[in-house]
């Protein structure tokens, strides 16, 4: 009926003012983080928000076009029920209507002024707005200057904000223009009235520009020719006929023009009826009989495709948000762990490389001496070779102008660098094979701790300090390939030979001839001694050694202080991260997934209650989003950290990938108006199986039975660990069966990530771990669960354990477990089920054994088991 697009502005409307406050809410949020935190990839969804803030604030508004203003009047007229428009008219203002507790008439300019104008409508009581009211003058010009014509009535149609805008006749030169200027605050449901029997080219020209500027809203195409509005009343079948002859002649020409889809009446009745899992909504054409009960249907989807997309939208930059806040919790953890283990292996690594090169300084100096000698004696041999390429020169007068002392200085370095090259080949080899083995990992290792430094500049980094270790040490600057230049240590060998006396020659002006040369050079290796060369550079290699050690630990001093300071820092983010960030945007994601939902399905129908747990009741209710059988768990936080715990657990199960054994959570709806309205209750929408554990194993099951659900479990369990997510609450009641009794695992209230677990105790007591009271635990807490709830599939019943009967309370249960307190051996026990039991309720984390070998041990039962362990 007409009289409900009222209602379903008002639902709109209602809305778009809860995705305001997620709005706001979320905003707040971004600029905490923006201000306080580091995570720069979580700013770069601000401009999102920016385009989601002015969609939402735009209010809904039916934009009527037509053929012509007659067009435009039978169809303003037919929705209210009243003639309000004059049928003969043209060259219209804009029109606006709005609801109002009388009849009234104003002018306005970009729908904020009021013009001082007498208007006719004022002179006398009017039914029809006076067609000198409508008409635009001759100084008036749609695009410029063109007021408004404002129309209150006090029309059941109009009520909760419902407007009706009706465009003005123009061009199609500036069609466009106007349609921008006077309805770029509104979100406009376009309608196109069509009077004649088909569309002329001026009107094809018309419609085109309006897809070009709305290419994501619908257009509804009216047929209300005048001949079927003038016998409104009349249900003959000739005129019947006629109608439905225009109407398809004007929906084959809508369909050749590419406006309408070449789908059969009951395929678009099939769309209706699915259109919420859409985000859009195709034209249509309709006549205008079938607008009393049509009409407010496409309202409702427009209006609600319009809702999911922003709704849609604002879910996935909050899932986005979240997901990058966990990556980053997980990057921060990891940092926090491995940074201190890092520094530990660069100091250990670092240690071995110095104590090498001392015991190289020590074990080399034979070596060492050898190659000396080896290389002294060649020179004397081949003396000629030495000063091969050696040539002194002469000036233009053909003498020689250095001294002496020069000359002979220079022939010391040529035979020291002959020398030390010999030396410096044989090292190499050494420190080559030192590289391979210290250098290249702790190099990497070095580099990426540095790179989190900020304030290393000016100060020897440590990775420098290891470079003086392997080529400082040894006095070795490979410059070539070809050739290997040892100028550190051809300088002290210089030093060394110059604290020798040497006769220098008494002619002031000598013939350096090759005979003179020969003579320096013989003199040069006759004062040499390998014993004092080799103790030098022994000596030197042990100091170099030690320079660069020390320089290592004050480098590696400076780095553990500074990452230090930070990995505090890292810290404090992290615990903002898990504590409040995260928290925060899950519920955000909640509340914003809840509404997608809710406008995709509706609200779901309970049939009965079919359980009931600490946190919430389940329900049976009845099909929704296409799941069938399916069940609700509708759970009522009482403040605001439920609020967290609830919408992190929300987050956890809707984003794990569909598994055999898990519970898929389908949906969830946040019921506003729970009980007595005072107070919100989540409802969480999943498959409905068929019972739990607790009354399988209550009620009788054989053994096969109760060993496939136990390799069941074990596989959920593991696909969980696969997601990198911790359970932390296996137990009976959290094992559902459907009909053929396999098992699937549900209830992730307590599941989280491994980095964002906040050392929380958490869990059923009994299924604890004893490391869960301490604060510190992995995902093994899962395995020890595991061996306590197979004792149960084992035994083949619900009781506790004989031993943990007697406590009064869970903190004497929980002293006793950390003792060493286990459940005890019932008498049909298979022994391998026993032993695989103890394996993993191993009192030590790194004992209990990986569920990926758990599972193999369970199979390996289950084919070996010809009879049940027990009967029931």
């Amino acid at each position: 009926m007409l009289t409900n697009i009222p209602l379903e502005f008002r639902n709109y409307l209602r809305h778009c003012e809860y995705l305001k406050r997620i709005l706001r809410d979320t905003q707040c949020a971004l600029e905490e983080i923006k201000y306080n935190s580091v995570l720069g990839e979580i700013k770069e969804h601000s401009n999102s928000f920016d385009y989601l803030r002015d969609i939402v604030k735009k209010p809904p508004a039916l934009v009527v076009f037509g053929q012509n203003c007659h067009a435009k009047a039978i169809f303003i007229n037919f929705i209210l029920n009243e003639s309000v428009l004059p049928i003969k008219s043209a060259n219209w203002r804009w029109v606006k209507f709005l609801y109002g507790y009388r009849r009234t008439l104003r002018l306005t300019l970009g729908h904020e002024y009021e013009i001082v104008e007498p208007l006719k409508g004022h002179e006398e009581p009017w039914s029809v707005i006076p067609i000198e009211d409508l008409v635009r003058q001759d100084n008036e010009f749609p695009l410029d200057i063109c007021p408004t014509v404002e129309v209150e009535l006090c029309n059941s149609v109009l009520r909760e904000n419902v407007v009706i805008m009706v465009t003005p006749d123009s061009s199609i030169e500036h069609l466009g223009d106007i349609l921008v200027k006077q309805l770029d605050n509104v979100l406009p449901i376009l309608i196109y009235v069509i009077s004649g029997e088909s569309l002329t080219e001026n009107d094809i020209q018309d419609v085109r520009l309006i897809k070009e500027k709305y290419p994501d809203s619908p257009i509804l195409f009216v047929n209300m020719s005048s001949s079927e509005v003038r016998n409104v009343y009349c249900k003959c079948d000739e005129h019947f006929d006629r109608m439905q002859q225009i109407y398809d002649n004007l929906k084959d020409q809508l369909t050749r023009l590419g406006y309408l889809s070449e789908i059969s009446p009951s395929e678009v009745t099939q769309k209706r009826k699915s259109f919420c899992t859409e985000c859009n909504v195709e034209n249509n054409i309709l006549n205008y009989f079938d607008l009393p009960e049509k009409f407010s249907v496409y309202i409702q989807e427009v209006l609600k495709a319009n809702l999911l997309k922003m709704s849609a939208l604002l879910s996935e930059i909050h899932n986005v948000c979240l997901r990058i806040f966990i990556l980053c919790a997980f990057d921060m953890a990891r940092e926090i762990q491995i940074t201190p283990r890092r520094i530990g292996y660069a100091q250990d690594v670092e240690l071995k490389l110095f104590k090498s090169l001392m015991e190289i300084a020590v074990e080399k100096q034979e070596e060492i001496a050898r190659i000396i000698q080896a290389t002294l004696q060649n020179m004397r041999l081949n003396i000629s070779e030495v000063l091969d390429g050696y040539n002194v020169k002469v000036n233009e007068s053909n003498t020689y102008p250095r001294s002496a002392k020069v000359v002979t200085m220079e022939i010391h370095q040529l035979v020291l660098r002959r020398l030390t090259t010999s030396v410096a080949t044989q090292l190499v080899q050494s420190v080559g094979c030192l590289q391979e083995s210290f250098t290249g990992t702790l190099q990497r290792c070095l580099e990426s701790l540095e790179r989190n430094c900020h304030e290393l500049e000016g100060n020897l980094t440590a990775s420098d300090a290891v470079k003086q270790i392997v080529n400082a040490a040894y006095n070795v600057d490979l410059k070539t390939s070809s050739s290997f230049s040892v100028q550190s240590l051809i300088d002290r060998f210089r030093k060394f030979v110059h604290s020798f006396y040497f006769k220098w020659p008494a002619c002031t002006q000598p013939q350096f001839d090759r005979q003179w040369q020969t003579q320096v050079v013989v003199e040069l290796l006759d004062s040499l001694s390998s014993s004092k060369l080799t103790k030098t550079i022994s000596q030197q290699f042990q100091e170099q050694v030690k320079l660069s050690h020390e320089a290592f630990y004050t480098a590696m001093r400076f780095i553990e202080n500074q990452l230090s300071g930070q990995l505090e820092q890292t810290e404090e983010q992290r615990i903002a991260i898990r504590k409040r960030h995260a928290p925060r945007f899950a519920r955000f994601a909640l509340e914003s997934t809840s509404l997608c939902d809710l406008i995709r399905w509706g609200m779901p129908k309970p049939i009965k209650e079919i359980g009931r747990g600490q946190y919430g009741v389940v329900f049976a209710c009845e099909p929704w989003g296409g799941i069938n059988p399916c069940a609700i768990k509708s759970v009522v936080p009482p403040d605001e950290r439920h609020w967290n715990d609830l919408a992190m657990e929300f987050y956890y199960t809707r984003t794990i990938p569909e598994h055999p054994r898990i519970v898929k959570l389908r949906g969830s709806v946040i019921d506003h108006n729970y009980g007595t309205g005072c107070s919100s209750a989540v409802l969480l929408v999943m498959e409905r199986m068929d019972r739990d554990l607790y009354w399988g194993l209550r009620s009788g099951m054989p053994w096969p039975k109760r060993i496939q659900i136990a390799i069941d479990v074990v596989e959920g369990i593991r696909y969980l660990h696969s997601q990198g997510l911790v359970h932390r609450d296996i137990k009976l009641k959290n094992v559902l069966l459907d009909a053929n009794d396999r098992a699937k695992l549900t209830d992730f209230g307590f599941c989280i990530p491994e980095a964002m677990m906040s050392g929380s105790v958490v869990g059923t007591p009994v299924h604890m771990a004893p490391e869960l009271l301490s604060g510190r635990y992995d995902s093994s807490v899962d395995v020890y669960a595991f061996g306590i709830l197979f004792w149960y599939i084992c035994a083949g019943q619900v009781q506790l354990p004989i031993h943990f009967e007697h406590f009064s309370s869970k903190e004497q249960l929980w002293s006793s477990v950390k003792k060493g307190m286990r459940p005890e051996c019932l008498p049909h026990f298979d022994q391998a089920c026993w032993n695989l039991m103890e394996q993993c309720w191993a009192a030590e984390p790194a004992d209990r054994p990986l569920l990926g070998n758990v599972q193999p041990q369970l199979e390996k039962i289950q084919r070996e088991s010809v009879k049940p362990i027990v009967q029931f």
